[in-house]
């Protein structure tokens, strides 16, 4: 892999965070205790997979090194 396809890689992947990060986690924090809790719960578990997800892949990443 050539450094310019890295680059535009990581790039895109920092967007994605990045536009991942205002509509789902700050919505998220500023509504938190909404009385509707179902949707309060979907929230909840869609970030804790999301973070569970990242974790699982941080982990394997360093046992593949």
């Amino acid at each position: 892999m050539n450094d310019k396809v890295l680059i535009i890689t990581i790039l895109s992947l920092l967007g994605i965070g990045f536009i991942a990060v205002l509509f789902v986690a700050i919505p998220w924090f500023t509504n938190y205790l909404l009385p509707n809790w179902k949707d309060t719960l979907v929230d909840s578990g869609i970030v804790m997979v999301a973070i569970v997800l990242f974790v699982y892949g941080f982990y394997m990443n360093t046992r593949m090194h």
